[in-house]
């Protein structure tokens, strides 16, 4: 499958969790690292409504695990001036 539209599936599939959660953040980019042996997508989403933080993660393990090795994880973040909220990244690792 061709990267760009992996990432592009990526982004709107992040967005779709997001929405599907009435999260007000957006997912705008995905990036890639490309390796002579694989292939890194990385993503991050921002979860302000802790409540909705265990969902939204078995949604992407759900959502993005057929695509390759897939490693979620999820930080609080406390901003001095803003809201705090859930940073959810994933890592998935395609083998080339």
């Amino acid at each position: 499958m061709d990267k760009d539209q992996i990432k592009k599936e990526l982004v709107d599939k992040s967005n779709d969790i997001l929405t599907k959660y009435s999260e007000p953040d957006v997912v705008e980019d995905v990036s890639v690292m490309n390796m002579s042996s694989k292939t890194v997508f990385l993503g991050s989403l921002k979860v302000f409504n802790t409540e909705v933080v265990p969902n939204v993660i078995k949604d992407l393990n759900k959502q993005l695990k057929g695509y390759g090795n897939l490693i979620v994880r999820d930080q609080r973040v406390t901003p001095c001036c803003s809201p705090s909220y859930i940073h959810i990244s994933f890592n998935i690792t395609i083998t080339n």
